[in-house]
């Protein structure tokens, strides 16, 4: 072999061996990614600003955030070990450990305050309740054994009402049920999240409770982290956390910058775009040990769990 052959045969190998590293590369980046699940809601918001400001490459984290359309799909998820990192809340961050999937909640998302995370208990527009006292007899939408259903037990203690004379309807599709609710048909109240919430308002529901205007605050989002991915990837997830942290300072420093995002983000209906407000967050902060006491206390009176988890089963803060 002359030398003119040689060198084109050593050029060529060098060619695939830069197109080899540089696949091995990108799969090794993609496999050290962080998985991040998540709803399209208000409370995801700092990821999606995390994201679309750079943040997470400022702190050095490769993280893959992956939508989910419902909460059932993004359990699958985790139990199938593909995701790191949720967006979720106490009640399903309990039954997660419960069920195998072991997390740690790291930082509340939304209701660190009385102000954030708003849900409401709506009645259809023609149903005439519009006080608490007035969903005795009638039937409330909820989702059974989730978050909500455990927010309207808090509701029915803290305005001292009779529950058995309250008819809850297991309806986990929320469009569902507030189509339902504005229809007028099946149900009489239900209870919605923002920005459902606020379009069911505008569409003529009657707000019969307001979270946000009551004496005790019941309601948190959470980000939970997997033990196995704090064990293994604690610094990537501080990393993630300090991004995280860092876009909530961005959207409550200039929410009117971040509004047209944040109905995109959360696919608030456009007949809400003019009104709804840009949410505001708490940074480094978790539930505090009385939130998730209350929740573990619901979780074993349904039957839901054997025992209540302590503190530091469910929580980690030493991210914060």
């Amino acid at each position: 072999m002359n030398r003119k052959n040689i060198s084109k045969l050593l050029s060529a190998l060098l060619l695939v061996m830069l197109v080899l590293t540089g696949c091995s590369g990108t799969e090794k980046a993609e496999a050290e990614a962080l998985q991040v699940g998540l709803l399209r809601i208000d409370d995801s918001f700092p990821f999606y600003v995390a994201q679309k400001e750079g943040l997470f490459e400022k702190h050095n984290v490769q993280v893959n955030l992956q939508n989910f359309s419902s909460g059932r799909d993004q359990a699958t998820a985790l139990q199938g070990g593909q995701l790191d990192v949720l967006m979720t809340d106490p009640v399903v961050a309990a039954l997660s450990i419960k069920g195998g999937s072991d997390v740690r909640i790291v930082a509340t998302a939304l209701g660190a305050t009385q102000e954030e995370g708003r849900f409401l208990i709506v009645s259809a527009p023609n149903s005439g309740i519009t006080s608490p006292e007035q969903l005795e007899g009638h039937t409330l939408a909820i989702s059974n054994n989730t978050m909500m259903d455990y927010l309207v037990e808090q509701y029915e203690t803290a305005f001292h009402l009779q529950k058995d004379k309250i008819t809850t309807v297991n309806m986990p599709d929320l469009m569902l049920r507030t189509t339902t609710l504005l229809e007028g048909k099946e149900i009489d109240a239900a209870i919605l999240p923002d920005p459902l919430a606020a379009y069911a308002v505008a569409e003529g529901a009657n707000v019969v409770i307001d979270d946000t205007q009551l004496e005790e605050n019941f309601s948190q989002s959470t980000v939970a982290v997997t033990k196995e991915a704090i064990e293994t990837k604690r610094e990537q997830i501080s990393a993630m956390l300090d991004a995280y942290n860092e876009a909530i300072v961005l959207i409550n420093q200039n929410p009117e910058k971040y509004q047209a995002y944040a109905l995109e983000c959360a696919n608030v209906p456009e007949s809400l775009a003019d009104s709804y407000p840009t949410p505001t967050f708490t940074a480094r902060t978790v539930p505090s040990a009385e939130d998730i006491a209350r929740v573990n206390v619901w979780l074993v009176e349904r039957g839901l769990l054997e025992q209540a988890y302590a503190y530091e089963e469910m929580v980690d803060d030493s991210f914060i």
